[in-house]
């Protein structure tokens, strides 16, 4: 089953009252404003949020309200991820939302003016199980200087040269300085699957993010390895990805 990354982000003063966050510019899915619209992935697999002093967060869709805004419980209180731990992960019995509605996220926070908030969401169109087979493992590296807060695609530098052939990604790992998540990008696919991201090799990666537990997130020829899109906090200019791979043919 595929499953996409989309994102919400912004410096804002809530109160300490839940309050709308606005959506990241995005390319492969429509957004406006604070809205998301839900593609034909309408299905929320997995979601994550995180803020310095953030206190409660929210996701809401007309087919959540028919029942009840979804509530996020667990919280990662860091500018960047620091427990990956809380990334809610729902791939096995995803929620139901409806394509074409528009889903939004919403946040309080407990500072004293205006500080960054950060949502993200995978979307997903059935329960993904883990897969199995010989996976292996191999680093790959990227310059471009990321813009703070915002999507910043780039090339991947792979570390080894992969023999010829067709290969499934299965999991994946992100490393930069102020690195909150990432996202791949395959040719001619329309999704973009994605993880929580790190600033340290030492970081937790979130239940299921490595070695097939989210399923196949896309497939590669040697020649035409994907790219990645970053979100990061800061300018960071050297990227560090792991990708986790299943050579199919």
């Amino acid at each position: 089953m595929p499953h996409t990354l989309v994102g919400w982000s912004e410096s804002q003063d809530t109160s300490a009252v839940l309050t709308l966050v606005a959506a990241l510019a995005d390319q492969h899915v429509t957004v406006s404003g604070d809205d998301v619209t839900v593609p034909e992935l309408a299905q929320l697999g997995g979601y994550y949020a995180l803020g310095a002093t953030i206190t409660l967060a929210q996701l809401s869709s007309p087919h959540l309200r028919r029942i009840s805004l979804l509530d996020i419980g667990a919280l990662d209180l860091g500018a960047e991820p620091l427990t990956t731990q809380n990334f809610h992960n729902r791939f096995t019995n995803p929620l139901p939302l409806e394509a074409g509605e528009k889903l939004n996220a919403l946040v309080a926070e407990a500072a004293a003016g205006a500080e960054q908030e950060t949502v993200l969401a995978w979307l997903c169109d059935g329960a993904i199980a883990p897969v199995t087979g010989e996976i292996f493992t191999v680093r790959c590296t990227n310059t471009t200087t990321l813009a703070a807060y915002a999507w910043t695609n780039g090339a991947l530098t792979f570390s080894q040269t992969l023999p010829v052939g067709s290969y499934n990604v299965v999991g994946a790992r992100g490393v930069s300085a102020g690195l909150i998540a990432f996202r791949l990008v395959f040719t001619g696919y329309p999704w973009r699957p994605g993880g929580v991201g790190h600033d340290a090799v030492g970081d937790l990666d979130p239940p299921g993010q490595r070695y097939g537990g989210w399923g196949v997130w896309g497939t590669f020829k040697d020649n035409a390895p994907p790219t990645v899109d970053f979100l990061s906090i800061s300018a960071d200019t050297s990227q560090v990805v792991f990708l986790d791979l299943i050579k199919v043919g």
